[in-house]
């Protein structure tokens, strides 16, 4: 096939003039859950800075976002004049920003945008798992989310790359490429290959810490008459539900909610757990006892427990 009739999935938009290599930042902006991560972690590795709190695998400045989500404008632009006064190329990420871009282009003056746009299917159906949400609610919200971002651009007609998320990860040596020009970077072979090894179409650390549900906690041990531990949400302070299976059956459930005073030193939270043994069942060596928060995908710490 023709080179030039392939679809690689970027297109770049309105006024050169404003580039990151010229002081201007770069505003990175799409759907949570569309593959704003993956371009903001890629710029992280192509030698941009992202923020202070910007953190893998999310690359998200969350002083920024909240400064802006509060209507803090005078905050905003002081973090904003901070960065600029760095002179070197910075930028910033938060999905959400989708639903707020004038307030955005007028606190970051003049930024260079990169829009990335994911299949609408894919977006509702990650934050379906991710956040439990409706899928059919979750594409109508992406697209009109994506309604407002094509609605700015055709406004404002600011510089912008738009990109395709599915076709950079099918194609990602042009989409580096295509992202380094558009900033104008001259990243070192070092940096071109950590943002190479970035891109990742099934990244696992980044969808296991962007779930709702993600847990963490422990199956203590056993007593004559209990099995103890403790549990939390990461991302919610809601007690969870632990369930407790003997050789692969369900046998209990209960909310991880009692105090433990070491548990809540550390978290800021009841989240022990001391299960009574139901009626009728007698533990034995060699049983193999498991607990797990319920809606999460793993098992707590120390389990599966051989008795």
């Amino acid at each position: 096939m023709v080179d030039e009739l392939i679809n690689r999935g970027v297109a770049v938009v309105g006024d050169e003039l404003f580039s990151v290599a010229k002081g201007h930042p770069v505003i990175v902006v799409g759907t949570a859950r569309g593959g704003t991560s993956m371009v903001a972690g890629c710029l992280h590795h192509l030698g941009v800075f992202m923020g202070d709190k910007a953190h893998p695998p999310v690359y998200e400045d969350v002083l920024l976002a909240q400064a802006l989500e509060a209507g803090d404008i005078e905050q905003a632009r002081q973090v904003v004049d901070r960065y600029k006064a760095m002179n070197r190329p910075w930028g910033w990420k938060r999905p959400s920003s989708i639903d707020y871009l004038p307030a955005v282009d007028e606190v970051f003056e003049q930024p260079a945008y990169v829009f990335v746009f994911k299949d609408l299917f894919s977006i509702a159906q990650r934050n379906s798992i991710s956040m439990l949400s409706d899928v059919l609610m979750g594409m109508q919200r992406a697209h009109q989310q994506y309604g407002r971002a094509l609605d700015f651009i055709g406004a404002k007609k600011p510089r912008a790359m738009l990109v395709s998320y599915e076709k950079a990860i099918a194609y990602p040596d042009h989409f580096l490429e295509q992202l380094t020009g558009f900033c104008g970077l001259a990243p070192s072979v070092e940096q071109q290959k950590a943002a190479r090894n970035f891109i990742d179409p099934a990244p696992e650390k980044y969808l296991d810490v962007s779930r709702i549900t993600k847990a963490q906690g422990r199956l203590g041990g056993v007593t004559k008459h209990s099995i103890f531990g403790w549990a939390r949400f990461v991302h919610q302070r809601t007690a969870p539900e632990v369930q407790i299976f003997l050789n692969d059956s369900l046998i209990v459930t209960a909310s991880a909610d009692q105090a433990r005073e070491d548990l809540l030193k550390k978290f800021g939270q009841n989240c022990g757990y001391n299960v009574p043994i139901p009626e009728g069942i007698t533990l034995q060596a060699g049983d193999v006892l498991r607990a797990r928060v319920k809606g999460e995908v793993r098992d707590l710490d120390n389990s599966p427990l051989v008795l």
